[in-house]
């Protein structure tokens, strides 16, 4: 069948198109559950995704991390990002938080790892639930430039809370101040 010139042949083909895509589309719904598999490091596949996934933001003050000052800056970093998923499975709620960032080798940098000390905090309300401190190795060698990192935390595991009260904070977490003058 020969295609109409023009406009109207470009509205024809883009209306079949629409047509042939649509019906590839199905409405029959999903299952609501999925069965639970463990990935190597323990994070569910499986479960339901929740119509509640607590929001996760950069705890302010916590987004640069840096070390030495003026020519002697071994190392900057700064978190660039932070996201969640969640998932639902037998009473519990199934948080994973990513974190990304990049790492700048200063003047003073020295061949080796660094250790960024990345910390992922769960509050109900005011009430700490959930922290933990883990550790993201960035190659810290000058000559290599910036570094891009990514840091995931997938153990966080919580009873379903009652209400939208859970708030996901991610930073940086050197310790105490006096602990770091020494380091």
């Amino acid at each position: 069948m020969p295609m109409p010139s023009g406009s109207s042949g470009r509205i024809a083909a883009f209306l079949a198109g629409s047509l042939l895509v649509s019906a590839c589309n199905t409405t029959q719904p999903r299952p609501a559950t999925v069965p639970a598999a463990a990935s190597p490091s323990g994070a569910v596949a499986g479960g339901q995704v929740p119509d509640y996934c607590p929001a996760a933001s950069l705890r302010e003050g916590t987004g640069v991390v840096r070390r030495g000052e003026g020519e002697d800056v071994r190392y900057a970093a700064t978190i660039t990002n932070v996201s969640r998923s969640c998932r639902v499975l037998d009473g519990q709620l199934f948080i994973e938080v990513a974190v990304t960032g990049r790492m700048v080798p200063g003047n003073a940098a020295e061949p080796g790892l660094v250790n960024l000390p990345i910390r992922v905090a769960i509050l109900d309300g005011d009430r700490l639930v959930y922290s933990r401190l883990g550790q993201q190795p960035v190659s810290g060698e000058r000559a290599g430039g910036p570094k891009d990192f990514r840091y995931v935390d997938r153990d966080i595991k919580l009873p379903v809370p009652a209400g939208r009260t859970l708030t996901v904070f991610v930073g940086f977490d050197e310790g105490p101040p006096a602990a770091r003058r020494g380091s």
